[in-house]
């Protein structure tokens, strides 16, 4: 399975950061930005594979989603909705370009649609990495329980 990339496009920072850590896993790549437009600044240095856009009230409303390029509609993306939008219309988002746009009312949600694009098989078996430092054996006997 190769690495995937996710971008995250929220103006709020502490919500932002505790999202990237709650979608955080060994085969992605989580990558956080205010603006949708900051997502697409400089296209050539890293791909996208999914997109996770939390509209906010004059900061990162809806109408900033039809200001992207038509070829970055094609990625799809995940709506995380708030208080400030508790319901959007996807008919309409798909109307104006966007192939597969879903939304979400919480993380859990988020991390369920997210593995169901990017890793439809299931994630890959998490690697074991070797201490750096190998522990001798009577290190690993101190260690031990000891019989009483």
């Amino acid at each position: 399975m190769n690495y995937k990339t996710v971008f995250i496009a929220d103006p709020v920072r502490s919500e932002r950061i505790q999202l990237a850590k709650f979608l955080s896993e060994e085969i992605i790549t989580v990558i956080t930005f205010l603006s949708i437009n900051d997502c697409f600044k400089r296209p050539d240095l890293i791909n996208c594979d999914l997109i996770v856009f939390v509209p906010r009230k004059d900061k990162n409303e809806i109408k900033h989603l039809f200001n992207i390029k038509k070829r970055y509609r094609q990625i799809p993306i995940i709506l995380l909705l708030h208080d400030d939008f508790s319901d959007l219309d996807l008919l309409e988002i798909s109307k104006n370009g966007f192939a597969s746009p879903y939304k979400a009312l919480n993380f859990e949600k988020v991390r369920e649609i997210m593995l169901g694009q990017l890793a439809p098989e299931g994630l890959p078996a998490r690697t074991e990495v070797p201490h750096p430092v190998p522990i001798t054996d009577e290190v690993q006997a101190a260690l031990s329980p000891r019989p009483e």
